[in-house]
């Protein structure tokens, strides 16, 4: 089903028992901050709170903290064998979105404009110990391409620097650095409109990461099923969606750059000190009563790891698909960050069949820095069983690719350069002409559910002794 707006899926994860309300006293340094990574680690509720300090505003964090959630806001099955096939079948279909009149945008309920604009209003968030202040983390940036005039949602970092100024950080190689540097070029600002609160639709579809002049709001039509309602922003020539909580309107200030960093990031550790596009900020729109939302990175797994996982994922099963349509299953892994390590199980039909694979996968705009190629009888979601894959399919010698330093858009500290790295594929599949030497021992009725229910039984009565 499509939510219309964040409003609706909240109170879905209310009846699912999914939404923990907390009425204490909280802040926003660090504290909200310090409650989401530890539901992120419990696999817990997302979290609402509404007594936050200095503020009449209440916090949403941890909404995209489990893969349930992000599954049941696209409303996708739990089977994870079969659930990147669904999700890529959606993300597909590319639905038009709809422009609304005012009388059907609650977010313009509230506008601020002029000396009106202060983004001290709003309950931004620091998340880590070191982190260089606030930053905006679940805000959507919606822009136009000056080449095509196609509209890109992408979500990026904010730092806080003033009542009317913000960083923010696209870095070359994404698409709204793009369209800033294309602006530039010819002296011009780029127009951006930052939605928080959306429906949680947009913020996944955000993460699709198409070619640049691909709408991802019509992409977020064809994942929810019916067209994004949009409606025209009060001071940019930019078009956001009628029933986000909050819309920050602005505009880049051409060949203005301030420090953004250190922040807390996706691989777990912190970013260095890099320059970022200001942006002036000229419009405040809202809900009367209206939510911020955070969304906490860091160490996996967090929000902004299930966020990504599907479209990363999406965007290396289209790749691999290309080359071999046996796919079996396809994980990008928790300790790889979602972005950086793969696993694939195919049925092979080619002795290198692999090494194109992981040559494909490698290379693409994703930033794999890992590719293991197993067969299809390994459960690629089970690490031990693709361990021992690597350890009893695999000589080094023979079965490891080495590619040499090469872009990567991703974010790794042990990086040669920014945005680059080496990569390795292992080749993890036996040999087409002897699989059988290679199969796993196995015991006949070792499967049998009376054995495993009988033991489970005795477990059960020991831990309640």
């Amino acid at each position: 089903m499509a939510y219309n707006d964040l409003r609706e899926f909240l109170e879905e994860l209310k009846k699912r028992n999914d939404l923990m309300v907390i009425d204490r006293k909280v802040s926003t340094k660090h504290e909200i901050a310090a409650f989401s990574r530890k539901t992120s680690d419990l696999n817990g509720p997302a979290l609402l709170f509404t007594n936050v300090e200095g503020y009449d505003m209440p916090v949403l964090a941890g909404l995209y903290g489990s893969r349930e959630r992000v599954h049941l806001a696209l409303g996708l099955g739990e089977d994870r064998k079969n659930v990147i096939k669904e999700y890529v079948a959606h993300e597909n279909v590319f639905i038009q979105p709809e422009l609304v009149g005012e009388d059907e945008a609650p977010v313009h309920e509230v506008v601020l404009t002029g000396d009106d604009v202060d983004l001290y209003k709003l309950p931004i968030l620091t998340n880590f110990e070191k982190d260089l202040g606030p930053y905006i983390t679940a805000g959507v940036q919606i822009a136009k391409d000056p080449v095509t005039g196609q509209r890109n949602a992408s979500m990026h970092r904010m730092l806080l620097l003033d009542k009317n100024h913000m960083t923010c950080f696209a870095p070359k190689g994404r698409n709204l650095g793009t369209i800033v540097q294309r602006n530039e070029d010819n002296g011009n600002g780029t127009e951006i409109a930052t939605v928080i609160g959306g429906d949680p639709i947009i913020a996944i579809a955000s993460q699709c990461r198409p070619a640049l002049g691909t709408d991802e709001l019509g992409m977020a039509g064809g994942l929810r099923g019916e067209a994004v309602k949009l409606v025209k922003c009060k001071t940019i020539d930019v078009e956001v969606p009628a029933t986000a909580e909050i819309v920050i309107e602005g505009r880049t200030i051409p060949g203005v750059r301030e420090d953004d960093g250190p922040f807390g990031e996706y691989p777990g550790t912190y970013s260095e000190i890099r320059k970022a596009p200001v942006v002036e900020i000229t419009a405040i729109t809202m809900r009367r009563d209206a939510i911020f939302q955070n969304a906490l990175t860091g160490m996996p797994m967090t929000e902004n790891h299930w966020l990504m996982d599907l479209a990363a994922t999406a965007i290396a099963y289209r790749e691999a698909y290309k080359i071999c349509p046996d796919i079996k299953d396809i994980c990008m892994t928790p300790g790889g960050t979602s972005r950086h390590h793969l696993v694939i199980s195919i049925k092979k039909r080619h002795p290198y069949e692999p090494r194109n694979i992981m040559a494909a996968l490698l290379a693409a705009n994703i930033g794999i820095k890992l590719c293991v190629v197993v067969d299809d009888d390994i459960d690629v979601h089970d690490m031990k069983q693709v361990e021992w894959a690597i350890n009893t399919r695999m000589q080094p010698e023979h079965d490891v690719l080495i590619l040499p330093t090469m872009y990567s858009p991703t974010l790794d500290p042990s990086a040669p350069y920014a945005r680059a790295s080496s990569k390795m594929g292992i080749d993890a599949t036996a040999p087409l002409e002897d699989r059988e030497a290679f199969k796993p021992v196995y015991t006949p009725g070792q499967d049998e559910p009376y054995i495993e229910e009988m033991i489970r039984n005795f477990m059960k009565e020991r831990e309640s002794k």
